[in-house]
């Protein structure tokens, strides 16, 4: 039987895996702001989940968004959003053609839709495709 883990060591434990891919730019000496990583707030399938979002600037461009998501659990989508598929579909609403990769690559594309809404107070950007849904939004 193995011995229950103390509350400080898992403290600890916790505060380095949200905090650590936070601060490796700082560490590494990168000031690209290309390459920030942002915490929104997240959802995976209607569930609340810690999450870091990185924008993948090599890849993005005026007829594409790719964005790499992080879940707290180490796994780790990239979702891209055709811009030229974008219709504004009402005065908040705008929807986009768009594909999930999952961790297994070539394998693991998932065609999607993108649905971005703008409120009073932030922003929600949803991919929603077969088996997943993940949600992030900023609140101003």
């Amino acid at each position: 039987m193995t011995p229950p883990v103390k509350r400080t060591t898992l403290g600890a434990r916790v505060a380095a895996v949200l905090l650590l891919p936070l601060l490796l730019p700082l560490l590494r000496g990168l000031g690209d702001p290309a390459s920030a990583q942002y915490s929104p707030n997240c959802q995976r399938n209607g569930v609340k989940e810690f999450c870091a979002m990185t924008p993948i600037s090599g890849a993005t461009s005026e007829k594409q968004i790719v964005e790499k998501i992080t879940f707290a659990d180490h796994t780790v989508y990239e979702v891209l959003r055709n811009e030229t598929t974008c219709k504004q579909t009402s005065e908040s609403v705008r929807t986009c053609h768009a594909k999930i990769i999952t961790s297994q690559g070539a394998s693991g594309v998932i065609p999607a839709f993108y649905r971005g809404t703008s409120y009073e107070g932030g922003y929600k950007h949803e991919y929603v495709g077969k088996g997943i849904h993940i949600t992030y939004f900023f609140l101003d």
